[in-house]
């Protein structure tokens, strides 16, 4: 049987909520380290930074979180994708898509211009999916950070709204 997937906006609660998410999620997918959510932690904060330009979304399905994504202002015109993530329960439905596809129409409604998001080279379906939505690599570096076993490389996406 196939639940339904309901996607709301950010509720007192979700930033702790999606660290432990992302947190649980990369660390089964990809065996990250702790080092990871404390990277994330510090990003939370930037979202209470500005709260008219910058949002959060939670898919739910059955009570539990099965995916997020935000969007945090970085200038008047620019913004930054951030924490994209879906449960491996449910990768290939379509959510990483829906997800992206919010966060892009926000970005329009609050007069973007260029959206950027940072990842690594071993997210292949984020990847996939952000090359489809017009994003381009614009840089990359090494960084093994969240796992020392093995080579990674950190690397900046930048999309043109129109």
């Amino acid at each position: 049987m196939m639940h339904e997937i309901t996607l709301r906006t950010y509720q007192p609660g979700d930033p702790s909520k999606v660290c432990l998410f992302q947190y649980d999620l990369y660390k089964r997918q990809y065996g990250f380290n702790g080092f990871y959510e404390q990277e994330m932690l510090r990003g939370m904060a930037e979202l209470y930074d500005d709260t008219a330009g910058s949002q959060m979304w939670i898919a739910e399905m059955d009570g539990r979180m099965v995916g997020d994504i935000a969007v945090v202002r970085k200038g008047e015109h620019r913004a930054q994708l951030r924490w994209l993530g879906v449960d491996m329960d449910v990768q290939g439905r379509g959510l990483g898509r829906r997800l992206l596809e919010e966060a892009l129409g926000f970005c329009r409604e609050h007069g973007y211009h260029e959206l950027f998001l940072g990842t690594l080279d071993l997210l292949q379906p984020a990847r996939h999916l952000y090359a489809e939505y017009g994003f381009h690599l614009t840089k990359s570096e090494p960084y093994n950070e969240w796992d020392k076993s093995r080579d990674m490389h950190r690397e900046i996406w930048t999309c043109a709204l129109a």
